[in-house]
């Protein structure tokens, strides 16, 4: 009983000690994501296009060097061309300027392990998985200026691999702006329905993120 007491007490001071000494970061960032589609020729033949992204993040430390970082942004993707197939009227005056745009708006939560390089760690690769849950899906083409609503036609999931390198600058009492270009490569088919030819519809992102973050702990 006694060694039991002395066991549980030992680790609760080991358990204590550790926490005391792991700073956790909080931040706040934000960014341009450059998004594309892929799986199917129509959706290749769409044009990568500029949106944004904006979230918060949290990074745990594991080892002096390593850490284990999440980010939960509001992440838009967005593409636009030609469909593949449009045949216009030849009467019509809108001849030629057809171009149809897709915007997909996530809420996406990437969950990754940083590691610092070089002798002053102010770089860093991280790599992980992202889960994205899909709040707004629209289409929206120029010829006959519409818009239409294509939530219902997608997977609330969607989900993929993430990779990327960044650099820290510190500042004052523990604060740090950072600036990492990542992609984000989606693997799962994010279309609800059938697509021509068997196909899918995955995503594709790039983005350019700058954040501040601080300890909290």
């Amino acid at each position: 009983m006694k060694k039991l007491v002395f066991c549980i007490c030992l680790v609760a001071l080991v358990s204590n000690d550790f926490f005391a000494q792991s700073k956790i970061r909080f931040g706040v960032n934000g960014g341009v994501t450059y998004s594309s589609f892929r799986g199917n020729k129509a959706a290749e033949e769409l044009d990568a296009g500029f949106d944004f992204l904006v979230g918060v993040s949290v990074e745990y430390p594991l080892k002096d060097k390593l850490s284990l970082l999440a980010n939960l942004s509001y992440d838009r993707k967005t593409a636009a061309g030609t469909p593949s197939g449009f045949i216009p009227s030849p009467e019509d005056p809108a001849i030629g300027n057809l171009n149809a745009e897709a915007n997909y708006q996530y809420i996406t939560l990437p969950i990754v392990l940083k590691y610092k390089i070089g002798a002053k760690q102010s770089f860093y690769a991280d790599a992980g998985l992202f889960v994205g849950y899909l709040l707004k899906s629209q289409t929206h083409e120029d010829y006959y200026n519409s818009t239409d609503d294509t939530t219902s036609l997608n997977k609330k999931l969607d989900a993929g691999l993430v990779l990327g390198f960044g650099k820290n600058f510190k500042l004052k009492n523990n604060q740090e702006i950072t600036i990492e270009l990542r992609e984000n490569l989606g693997l799962l088919n994010t279309s609800k329905v059938n697509v021509t030819g068997g196909n899918s519809v995955k995503t594709n992102s790039l983005n350019l993120i700058l954040g501040y973050s601080f300890d909290i702990k």
